[in-house]
């Protein structure tokens, strides 16, 4: 799994929003703390622009994302 999330990393940028954890212990595990998803994709969207692609996981690393066709 560290393997799989090193490999996202690469390409993106990766935040964290939790209860359990502190910002220090998100920082440590190589991950951006955020404390309002909203206002952080809000703020990446601006910054990307619209075109840019988004992925929220609400359950981390129990949900399996995939990608479909439209």
């Amino acid at each position: 799994m560290a393997q799989v999330q090193a490999m996202v990393q690469m390409k993106a940028r990766v935040y964290l929003k939790s209860s359990f954890l502190t910002a220090e212990e998100v920082r440590a595990a190589h991950l951006t703390p955020t404390s309002d998803v909203a206002s952080t994709v809000r703020e990446e969207v601006v910054a990307r622009g619209p075109d840019c692609t988004v992925c929220v996981l609400p359950e981390g690393p129990q949900t399996i994302p995939y990608l479909a066709e439209s």
